[in-house]
């Protein structure tokens, strides 16, 4: 699960993302730009696309894990019979027994416990600080203003700036979260000042470019740079994230289920996997501007279409035969392998 600090990277200050993943914010800013420029502004429709596209360099990765999966329930039965065989685990000498048989399984099944398809999680979450960073620091990597970067810059901006929100909210202590999220949220607001401030940088070119991807930033009077809460349209970001979160947990459970029928012994820890992450979701939406809660409910809804076409294409029992095909191929190439250098 994802710490809360995690993924609200950006919330105080002046932070303009991660070190490690900037290489990643630049190369998708320069996707989204791109995909803006083809659907002429319409942010919505351009992050729809780089969600699909996102989702189908994922796609072998998630291929990868069902086959892993396939493969651990077909040797399931196998792992419980051993574990059934040295049922007395508190006998060090049987846990040593167990794990030796357990270890033997795995090498002639070509089966590695400790890769239970873990990489395209790894991915997921390097993609989504990818799509987190575009949306926190759109002014320096959609619309190329670099300078913005600069620790100076953006602290000039910051102390141009923080005055005027504090007149716009009414809290001389209130401070500026999703520092350049905030900038065109309210840049008619500071647009007269970080001009004269800073000519060089709020240029008339960039000025520009900021009320043009404003322009695009709504969706049925929901602003995107905003912060959602319990008042208004706004609200909606919250309960689809919930609702299409909770319908990819449950599609996924059911065909887990399906699958592999020994699952429905742990149905209570199931039960509370599933419904973890669409309540840890529908919390977080409440943290973040409603653009990453849109970018969730896009991703949640291409996964459950996902998860259909897999289960068609790819079945898991199409995998697991598939999959006894190749590792006795594999173990017979070893076993001639063996017995030629004995030979």
């Amino acid at each position: 699960m994802f710490s809360l600090d995690f993924i609200t990277m950006a919330a105080t200050g002046i932070s303009n993302g991660m070190a490690i993943f900037k290489p990643l914010y630049w190369l998708f800013g320069k996707a989204m730009e791109g995909l803006l420029t083809v659907f002429n502004n319409q942010y919505f429709l351009a992050l729809i696309v780089f969600t699909v596209l996102t989702r189908l360099v994922l796609f072998p990765l998630n291929l990868r894990q069902q086959k892993t999966m396939a493969k651990t329930t077909r040797i399931q039965p196998k792992i419980q019979k051993i574990q059934k065989k040295y049922s007395n685990t508190n006998d060090p000498r049987d846990r040593q027994k167990m794990n030796e048989e357990m270890q033997a399984l795995y090498q002639r099944e070509g089966h590695n416990p400790m890769n239970m398809g873990c990489g395209p999680m790894a991915f997921q979450m390097i993609f989504l600080m990818g799509v987190i960073g575009i949306i926190y620091y759109p002014i320096q990597y959609i619309l190329g203003a670099k300078a913005i970067g600069d620790a100076a810059v953006a602290q000039k901006i910051m102390d141009t700036i923080l005055p005027i929100y504090q007149n716009i909210v009414g809290d001389a202590d209130a401070k500026i979260a999703y520092f350049q999220l905030n900038i065109i949220e309210h840049f008619d607001d500071y647009r007269e000042a970080l001009v004269t401030t800073l000519p060089n940088v709020f240029t008339e070119q960039l000025c520009g470019k900021i009320d043009t991807y404003r322009s695009g930033l709504s969706l049925f009077g929901i602003d995107m740079t905003a912060i959602p809460n319990w008042k208004g349209v706004i609200i909606l970001i919250p309960i689809l994230c919930l609702l299409t979160s909770l319908a990819s947990s449950l599609q996924s459970s059911f065909m887990q289920k399906k699958n592999n029928p020994a699952a429905g012994q742990q149905q209570t820890q199931m039960m509370l996997m599933m419904l973890m992450m669409p309540l840890f979701s529908f919390y977080i939406s409440f943290k973040v501007p409603a653009a990453v809660g849109f970018y969730w409910i896009v991703s949640n809804l291409i996964a459950l279409v996902q998860q259909l076409v897999m289960a068609k294409f790819f079945p898991p029992k199409k995998n697991m035969a598939r999959e006894m095909i190749e590792n006795t191929i594999n173990r017979r190439s070893r076993e001639e392998s063996i017995k030629k250098i004995k030979g």
